[in-house]
């Protein structure tokens, strides 16, 4: 079997799962070719006879100002002139899958992978927790141009053959087949005393890991000067941050970081929830802008997760003791609810049964 499989490179939830789901079918002994089509093929370092990877992008995206607002109008432009270079992307891949031999293609979380596929005359299957038609729509009470822009992704997505539905989903549009599936995430190769061992991290603080993705903490004003003795700030990957007062790690497995924590500071999203959950590590989440999937997450949060909201003003003031005791309590009292885990064993399952 070929797969061509799509992922988006906007956000890190899409590539980090996918990395996870990757690795399952390279192992399957159908698999003959994996095209792997991304913005960022770099985040999969693996190197396989059978895994060609590929640099296009196949979706717009949302596009922030900072790591907590969203750029409304760049997004809009952006989708505009992507409008404009559709039917010549959907040209070119098709003709590439024609000639690749391709089987199937898999897409997280684009629709227009599922049109290349109908123009090549093979099946498609989407794979995520959100479709970018209901993200898109959130905007629509500020211009209408995205109401527009909704219902044509919407009608792309239902040329699906099949979703593959993620845990923490958003409502989707009718897919004309549906699966609810397992939890995918990198998962954590050390446990918690491990882990907390191989950072050399002390019983005598607490350590929160700042986890806010490419645009590390612009926007926040931090009072260095307000933080406890007792605790200490963890940051892997985060542009922006005074270095005298946080812990900047070498390179490491991110899960067994996240597994070494006491606490996740975020920004939530799908990757960061999925690795906290196969940590079981605790979550401080805040704002992020007007973003569609945020109280999707939150309600998430609450039933899945040890979790507490921060605001932007405490987060800067580091006000972050009496949320520990949040938690402590919530410990004894909270009995947070199981998601089936190992997802990506069933969507490999599923993606071969097209052979």
């Amino acid at each position: 079997m070929k797969i061509y499989y799509y992922v988006s490179g906007h956000g890190f939830g899409h590539i980090s799962r996918t990395s996870v789901i990757l690795t399952e079918i390279l192992k399957h002994p159908g698999l003959t070719e994996l095209h792997l089509v991304s913005s960022r093929v770099g985040f999969i370092p693996e190197t396989h006879p059978k895994l060609i990877k590929r640099n296009r992008i196949l979706d717009v995206g949302v596009f922030q100002k900072d790591s907590l607002s969203m750029d409304i109008e760049k997004t809009k432009q952006e989708l505009i002139d992507f409008e404009k270079k559709k039917n010549l992307f959907l040209k070119e891949e098709s003709a590439y899958c024609k000639a690749k031999g391709i089987d199937l293609i898999v897409s997280d979380a684009s629709s227009l992978p599922l049109i290349i596929a109908l123009e090549a005359g093979i099946p498609s299957v989407f794979v995520g927790n959100f479709t970018w038609d209901f993200i898109y729509r959130k905007f629509a009470n500020q211009d209408s141009y995205f109401a527009n822009i909704s219902d044509i992704l919407a009608t792309e997505y239902g040329f699906a053959t099949e979703a593959l539905v993620l845990p923490f989903h958003c409502p989707m549009p009718a897919f004309l087949e549906r699966t609810e599936t397992g939890l995918v995430g990198r998962k954590p190769k050390l446990n918690k005393q491990e882990a907390r061992d191989s950072f050399q991290f002390s019983d005598e603080y607490k350590y929160i890991l700042l986890s806010f993705g490419a645009y590390g903490l612009e926007g926040f004003d931090f009072h260095w000067d307000k933080l406890p003795d007792d605790i200490k700030l963890v940051a892997y990957g985060v542009p922006g941050l005074n270095t005298d007062k946080t812990i900047v790690p070498n390179d490491c497995h991110y899960p067994d970081l996240v597994t070494a924590c006491d606490y996740v500071l975020t920004k939530p999203g799908y990757g960061i929830l999925a690795e906290c959950y196969y940590a079981n590590t605790p979550i401080l989440y805040t704002d992020r802008g007007d973003f569609a999937e945020y109280p999707f997450l939150v309600e998430n949060l609450q039933n899945y997760f040890l979790s507490s909201y921060i605001s932007h003003e405490e987060i800067s003031n580091c006000e972050f003791e009496i949320h520990f005791s949040g938690i402590d309590k919530a410990k004894e009292k909270v009995k947070v609810l199981e998601t089936p885990k190992n997802g990506e064993i069933q969507i490999t399952n599923r993606i071969f049964e097209y052979t």
